[in-house]
């Protein structure tokens, strides 16, 4: 039986894919994972290995991005729910307003304590401490969790566990659930704006307009023909169906109930039956 293997990349659009890289890795702390510069991809994380997701920097290139450049480079900027884990938020901010980082916080996140962070093409990403850590370490530790918006967060969630086989867990207290494949895997945390959590009603507006859109969330499989089949069985809608790419992967999208895209992939290609 095929499965999702790892939630393994989340991906943001930014102008000039150097200059990201420099902020990320020298500002923020995060390591170079893998690159392949023939396609533009260059996947970061907080550490060399681990099992969390990947965050790729995405120039847009008009040569070879088609009819998704346009969109592409409209997302550029508009990134605001990804979460590093720190166990040592006080030190680890000390450290980026050392480097001069734009960071705003720390606020109060359920339990624990976060900041927000902003790269220099405006997309956000939050530095989050979860409560009572074990050890204490300066520095990003992993890729935590990919914020989804949502118009109903708990139809999001039953889509997450009964149609991507994900289990989840409420955080802060029994208000909000996160979603995920493994205990050390990112989660997914669906999320549904309510006018009254905003001081300026275009900030509503502005998360909600993220509903419908292509998450940049890519998931990793080892029979992707396999899977397809699964979960078509199990009434998710394809937006494209598995083909191989110039990379040699095979590729496929598919819908979640709000209709934002998300992407799995299966690494090389087999021998189709």
């Amino acid at each position: 039986m095929a499965k999702l293997e790892s939630l393994s990349d989340v991906g943001i659009y930014v102008r000039d894919q150097k200059k990201a890289k420099e902020f990320y890795v020298r500002k923020l702390g995060l390591t170079v994972r893998r690159r392949m510069p023939e396609f533009g991809y260059l996947a970061l994380g907080a550490t060399q290995g681990g099992e969390d997701a990947s965050l790729n920097l995405w120039q847009p290139n008009p040569a070879t991005w088609g009819e998704d450049y346009d969109a592409a480079v409209s997302s550029i900027g508009t990134v605001t729910g990804i979460g590093f884990r720190t166990t040592n938020l006080e030190k680890t901010l000390e450290t980026l307003k050392r480097r001069k980082v734009p960071v705003e916080g720390p606020g109060e996140e359920g339990e624990g304590r976060i900041v927000r962070i902003t790269d220099p093409d405006g997309n956000v990403v939050f530095a989050f401490e979860p409560p009572k850590p074990k050890v204490r370490r300066v520095g990003l530790s992993a890729l935590d969790f990919i914020t989804v918006v949502s118009r109903d967060a708990a139809r999001a969630g039953e889509f997450f566990t009964k149609g991507l086989g994900m289990r989840g867990r409420a955080t802060m207290g029994e208000e909000f659930k996160d979603y995920r494949l493994g205990p050390r895997g990112t989660a997914l945390a669906p999320f549904t704006p309510t006018r009254d959590m905003y001081e300026d009603p275009s900030d509503y507006d502005r998360d909600m307009a993220h509903v419908g859109e292509d998450t940049a969330v890519m998931f990793r499989t080892r029979d992707i023909y396999t899977l397809q089949e699964q979960l078509m069985n199990r009434g998710v809608r394809f937006k494209q169906k598995a083909e191989k790419r110039a990379s040699g992967r095979i590729e496929a999208k598919f819908f979640d109930a709000d209709d934002n895209v998300y992407a799995v992939y299966q690494p090389e290609a087999p021998t189709r039956r």
